[in-house]
């Protein structure tokens, strides 16, 4: 599970939770991420662009800062969902010599509207789909 942030109209961190289908590295910079059209993360994302994702796990903490742009709403496959491209702006590493993670966040289940395999199918369509 990853955890992201953006920030609500009033300045307020607004939290959010991804599966790892809904988020590929394109490369070394670049993020594509996939969220509920009708959210309010997606809104955030769209007005101001800005999003910190949390990669938290029992071996690393990082937050990477990124900014975002729309890239498609309402995708045939997926027409609830929208396709972001977040380009890294910074990564930081939380690491402390006399503290450690000792458990990740687990997640378990799916969408109820989309299997597991049907979003993994969406998803790597999308980033073929961009690569052109």
């Amino acid at each position: 599970m990853i955890i992201f942030t953006t920030t609500d109209d009033n300045g307020w961190p607004h939290h959010g939770m991804l599966s790892y289908h809904e988020v590929v590295a394109r490369d070394r910079t670049r993020l594509l991420m996939l969220t509920y059209s009708d959210s309010r993360s997606t809104k955030n994302l769209q007005r101001t662009g800005a999003v910190t994702l949390l990669f938290i796990d029992e071996e690393m903490s990082y937050y990477v800062k990124a900014k975002c742009r729309e890239l498609k709403s309402g995708l045939t496959d997926a027409p609830n969902e929208t396709l972001f491209e977040a380009e890294v702006v910074d990564v930081l590493e939380d690491r402390f010599p006399t503290a450690r993670i000792t458990s990740g966040i687990k997640f378990e289940g799916y969408d109820p509207g989309m299997s597991r395999e049907a979003r993994t199918k969406v998803f790597h369509r999308l980033l073929d789909l961009t690569r052109k």
